[in-house]
């Protein structure tokens, strides 16, 4: 049950953050939040079965910051370029981080920069630009367009996934 999310709407029904179901579930009961959606997934005491919440709706409405974007780390640039080597295509489990412009020569660590790589072409490419390496690039970086940064485990349901599509506009960046 820890591993289970659901997905929190402000009373607007714009996505806020995704929150455990256990915390969604308190949200309901303390009278914060509704449920807009559930599938299979229970909560039982001895005398009271839960239906856990897929999807819950604010009540009160939550001030969003203007700007939201998702954090720059390794986790989201794998995220945006699709768990993909960025020069080679391949889907390694072992991806690094490269900078397309490397350190060393004065290039930063930012969304515009940095791509997944395969460790075999990291290594290749070395302190080069893409284009001494004779690498070319599959997408150029950019800032990714989801809006939500999902603290998903990697066994979240389909049901869920399914649900949340229906509130979330893009939950993995454009191509």
């Amino acid at each position: 049950m820890e591993d289970i999310r659901a997905l929190v709407l402000n009373s607007a029904y714009e996505p806020l953050q995704f929150t455990a179901s256990r915390r969604a579930l308190v949200l309901i009961l303390k009278g914060k939040a509704e449920a807009v959606e559930s599938d299979g997934f229970f909560l039982r005491s001895v005398s009271v079965t839960y239906r856990l919440p897929t999807v819950i709706r604010l009540f009160r409405y939550v001030k969003r910051p203007q700007k939201l974007t998702a954090a720059f780390s390794k986790k989201n640039v794998l995220r945006r370029d699709a768990h993909t080597c960025q020069y080679c295509g391949s889907k390694a489990k072992d991806l690094t981080m490269d900078h397309v412009v490397p350190r060393s020569l004065g290039g930063p660590s930012s969304w515009d920069n940095v791509v997944a790589a395969c460790r075999k072409c990291n290594l290749k490419k070395g302190s080069r630009t893409p284009a001494e390496a004779g690498f070319i690039l599959l997408k150029k970086p950019r800032k990714p367009l989801f809006l939500v940064h999902s603290h998903m485990p990697e066994n979240t349901p389909m049901s869920h996934l399914e649900a949340w599509l229906r509130y979330i506009p893009r939950l993995e960046a454009a191509d």
